[in-house]
């Protein structure tokens, strides 16, 4: 079987079907491999607003939108230090590995946190969320709209009334989903909305994005050891000035980012986009229950970005990813403690059905050879 080695001459050659980093179009990379100014320059705070305009269309949103320099879990981070003092208390809902990391998160950086969880596969509902709300007074609640690790998409515009009507504010973990399913942000009051660029963005990995509304500015101001590289108030003071960042972002990033939101914009369209996502999705189902497989996920929550597939042929999911290899895909095996137990399809970025089918007949084959 193939043992994939570092190609330094041509690059990866596999075709990746992973929930991130995900294939990188070559109209991307020809953007990033132009010659940039300087972070200080108008050059750059042009290309910049530009950047961040486009990601308050992606999110219908008016708020301000920063960029980090970092993955998610900066963000994940800084919404902790920003917007918990030290005498409330932030409500972590976690149906997974990546829910999980935000408490984590919480606990680390010395803030009162209380988690309240559902068994892996399962969504939150309105019902969890209304009776674990009503426990005790939370400033902040912290919940993924899909989550990677299970490939659940909670009903965020279900639970997001919900949070708000408890006078908390809401902080949405979209990495695996912003850009591929639709985010209304001002419609449901979220007050941060982040994500990392490389997933459904289609980019390289090295930034991280997120929309912060005018409420959770307000609080930080309040609360005290934010922190340095990751205070929000520090960002907003740049980005609103001169459309910057305080510290040196990865400029040719930022130009892929730019380059890629307009043509999500208006060359794509968001519509289309989402719903070429929803038939990726709905595909990779129909090939599980074709091929006797299960899909982890309860039913009616399962996510159009990330397919998590039970492994309920009793394959041995290893051997399967590299013989898989072999052919010229990647996939990849479950997260964690669903390591062995599932395995996940990423169907996401720029992804075309054709793609998806030509990679799950190869996959189907192995599979009938390993059974």
């Amino acid at each position: 079987m193939t043992d994939v080695h570092f190609n330094k001459e041509k690059g990866s050659q596999l075709k990746l079907f992973t929930p991130g980093p995900v294939y990188v179009p070559e109209r991307v990379l020809k953007e990033i491999a132009k010659p940039n100014d300087t972070h200080r320059s108008k050059a750059y705070s042009e290309m910049h607003q530009m950047a961040a305009e486009g990601l308050q269309k992606l999110l219908y949103t008016k708020n301000e939108c920063l960029i980090f320099t970092s993955s998610a879990t900066g963000i994940m981070e800084a919404c902790v230090r920003n917007l918990v003092e030290e005498d409330e208390k932030g409500l972590f809902f976690s149906i997974g590995a990546f829910g999980d990391r935000w408490y984590e998160i919480g606990v680390s950086n010395g803030k009162t946190s209380i988690k309240e969880g559902v068994e892996w596969g399962k969504a939150i509902t309105s019902e969890f969320s209304q009776e674990a709300l009503s426990k005790d007074k939370y400033s902040v609640v912290f919940i993924q709209a899909n989550e990677t690790s299970t490939g659940v998409y909670n009903p965020i515009e279900e639970l997001a009334p919900i949070i708000k009507d408890s006078g908390a504010l809401l902080c949405v973990d979209a990495t695996s989903s912003m850009a591929g399913v639709k985010l209304e942000v001002d419609k449901l009051g979220i007050d941060i909305a982040l994500a990392s660029v490389q997933k459904c963005f289609a980019l390289p990995p090295g930034l991280a994005v997120c929309s912060v509304s005018t409420a959770a500015f307000e609080k930080a101001e309040n609360v005290k050891n934010r922190g340095l590289y990751f205070d929000l108030i520090t960002m907003k003071k740049s980005h609103v000035a001169k459309y910057q960042t305080p510290t040196t972002p990865p400029i040719p990033q930022i130009r892929g980012l730019t380059a890629q939101l307009d043509f999500i914009l208006n060359e794509e369209g968001l519509e289309k986009r989402f719903e070429r996502h929803e038939r990726l999705a709905k595909q990779t189902r129909k090939w599980v229950h074709e091929n006797d497989l299960e899909m982890f996920p309860e039913k009616n929550y399962e996510s159009n970005t990330v397919s998590t597939i039970k492994n309920s042929l009793n394959l041995d999911i290893p051997k399967m990813v590299s013989m898989l290899l072999d052919k010229g895909y990647r996939i990849v095996n479950g997260y964690g403690q669903l390591a062995n137990k599932t395995f996940r399809i990423g169907h996401m970025g720029e992804i075309q059905i054709k793609d998806i089918d030509k990679m799950l007949k190869v996959l189907a084959d192995i599979i009938k050879e390993l059974k």
